[in-house]
């Protein structure tokens, strides 16, 4: 490990229970006068919406709603949104919901910024403006999206979810409020539950991640391992939820700067070819993925087993390094989330197209392990 690192921040984070009181305050701090609300139908039907958008009225703070975003995010729905922006005159973005709802509200804003349309920012780095401002409030603790600087969005017309990276696409300000995701059914906590503990593991174990990078990430597993099955059990259990926001938030400063591994280069092909949630197809994957790259890194996956519990009293390194793969998949059945993708009745032959466009990705180049088209379609089809 090297001693050269940049720590990059761009985000306020308002932390607590109870504290989505304060969105009318925060607009107000940052200008705004006429806000954006982005969300889904889901949240809308949950009731979350209600009590802050009561909040805003209260504070004579104007707004709108969109609630056409899907379950993954897409370029028209962004297209559709940004087109409201202009037509309407908002001047703030308020992304209510789960990474695809803070997803399309954080893209609005860059489009809007930045003017054309979704697809002409699809890369890294192609916008050169700032955002509009856009406040994100998580209802689920899974893909830190509250915190990063790229937005996932899928593009139906060529079967890819493709990501819009950008310093311009950080939320102004991430308001993370337990109590938000206390509504949140036991397969959704699952499934985003193990999103998140797949960024922290891909995170920590690939070849950029540097000391505080390592320390968010580890302190997110230990956090994840522990909270996780509680708030699975038990949505009311505020201890477990407020441990798993503050999970996603530590994650989100790690991969903020580190970027991902062959995981997510294998998730973005699937979930473009295949209507799976991506984090069940995370969730799935994932010690599949740990198997292949843990003779790259012993150390690290010895520590994400200790993390996840396991006590080194009796294992070597490496011992420990491949058990921190069961730990997983242990994890995976105590929440209720399937071993495979067998039962999904998934089409086997576009594993291929999969594992070609995987292959492409930029993370491959800071895996742990070096690894190949077909390596990618092996661990695949060790899942069908």
């Amino acid at each position: 490990m090297s001693s050269d690192f940049r720590y990059v921040m761009n985000t306020e984070i308002v932390f607590g229970v109870g504290s989505s009181k304060k969105l009318a305050s925060i607009i107000a701090e940052q200008g705004g006068s006429k806000a954006f609300i982005v969300s889904d139908k889901g949240v809308e039907a949950s009731g979350l919406l209600d009590g802050l958008q009561a909040d805003l009225k209260a504070a004579n703070v104007a707004f709108g709603l969109f609630d056409d975003v899907e379950q993954s995010s897409s370029v028209q729905s962004v297209d559709k949104g940004a087109d409201s922006v202009r037509n309407e005159g908002y001047d703030i973005i308020i992304a209510v919901g789960g990474g695809s709802a803070l997803d399309t509200g954080k893209a609005i804003g860059l489009v809007v910024g930045n003017g054309g349309q979704c697809r002409d920012y699809v890369g890294a780095g192609k916008a050169k403006k700032p955002s509009m401002p856009v406040i994100a409030l998580p209802t689920t603790a899974g893909t830190s999206a509250e915190v990063t600087d790229v937005a996932v969005i899928a593009d139906r017309e060529i079967n890819a979810r493709s990501g819009l990276r950008s310093n311009y696409i950080v939320p102004r300000v991430a308001i993370v409020d337990p109590l938000l995701t206390v509504s949140v059914p036991p397969s959704v906590t699952a499934a985003t539950g193990m999103d998140a503990l797949s960024h922290a593991i891909e995170s920590y174990t690939n070849t950029v991640s540097e000391l505080p990078h390592d320390l968010a990430s580890l302190e997110a597993m230990r956090l994840i391992g522990r909270a996780l099955p509680a708030a699975v059990a038990n949505g009311k259990n505020l201890k477990a939820r407020e441990d798993m926001c503050m999970a996603c938030v530590l994650i989100g400063l790690a991969y903020r700067n580190t970027r991902l591994g062959i995981l997510h280069a294998i998730t973005g092909p699937f979930c473009g070819y295949y209507e799976v949630a991506h984090g069940v197809a995370n969730a799935i994957l994932l010690p599949h993925v740990m198997r292949f790259n843990a003779t790259g890194n012993y150390e690290k996956f010895a520590n994400i087993a200790k993390a996840l519990g396991v006590s080194d009293e009796c294992y070597t390194t490496r011992e420990l390094a491949l058990l921190s793969a069961d730990m997983v998949a242990d994890l995976l059945e105590d929440v209720g989330l399937p071993a495979d993708f067998k039962a999904m009745n998934l089409d086997h032959s576009k594993l291929g197209t999969v594992a070609k466009e995987a292959a492409k990705s930029a993370n491959l180049a800071i895996n742990p392990r070096v690894a190949t088209e077909n390596d990618l379609l092996a661990i695949c089809n060790m899942t069908f």
